[in-house]
């Protein structure tokens, strides 16, 4: 490559450096018109391109320039969509407050205020992929895979704690209580008559995941008491 041409692919990249972040900043905006708009839009009505454009102050030729079509932007929007439950989750999940059945309640909590507010939400998720996940794996069931890995490595570092390893244990356990939690939570939103209240509901499925738990604990000789703060039964448990 000749001086010349080294200078001017030099100078290309220092341009497109520094409209990468307002090439970012329209994409944050276009994705985030699209969730405003799907979240108002009736079951079964589709948005435009036209409409987010419009949505989020943009002609529509920039949502074109942005991405490469609508099967990247709703990829976008999926993963997004995804981002913004798995950290309220994480918030839910957190530890450091509580006793189990508190935490366990947060979480479960967490996941009927999201299911029953943003059902709108939960169904375009179902409809295709989210950006890396193949083609054929729509996000809603990489969102249940995605989070019961992070519950299976949250019990596993607590559980390590107290000298516990038994991965294909809690791998299996995580699991099934995350289906579970997912599979009831989602029927109990989408009956427009359901059996049980919400906070009834709240309860059950609690008291549902602590069994599984305690169940698991009690295989490997361990008693929790779902009351006590957590750090304070991990303390014990670890102590000689």
């Amino acid at each position: 490559m000749s001086s010349a041409e080294t200078t001017a692919s030099t100078a290309l990249g220092g341009r497109q450096a520094r409209w990468q972040p307002h090439n970012e900043s329209r994409r944050e905006l276009l994705v985030a018109a699209t969730i405003e708009l799907l979240e108002e839009t009736p079951a079964g009505a589709e948005v435009s391109m036209q409409q987010i454009a419009e949505r989020a102050g943009l002609a529509k030729s920039v949502v074109y320039r942005q991405f490469s079509g609508r099967d990247e932007l709703d990829r976008r929007v999926r993963t997004a969509v995804c981002e913004r439950f798995t950290d309220t989750l994480d918030d839910a999940l957190n530890v450091a407050f509580g006793s189990i059945r508190e935490i366990l309640t947060r979480a479960v909590d967490t996941v009927v205020d999201w299911f029953e507010n943003h059902q709108r939400l939960h169904d375009f998720l179902r409809k295709g992929p989210a950006v890396g996940d193949p083609d054929d794996l729509d996000a809603a069931t990489s969102l249940a895979t995605a989070i019961a890995a992070r519950t299976r490595d949250l019990v596993s570092g607590l559980a390590g704690v107290v000298g516990v390893v038994d991965e294909p244990a809690v791998d299996t356990m995580t699991f099934a209580i995350v289906s579970m939690v997912e599979a009831t939570v989602t029927r109990w939103t989408r009956d427009p008559e359901p059996a049980l209240s919400r906070a009834d509901l709240i309860t059950t499925v609690t008291g549902y995941a602590w069994s599984l738990l305690d169940a698991v604990a009690r295989d490997h000789d361990l008693a929790l008491d779902p009351d006590r703060p957590l750090l304070e039964v991990l303390s014990e448990l670890a102590a000689p």
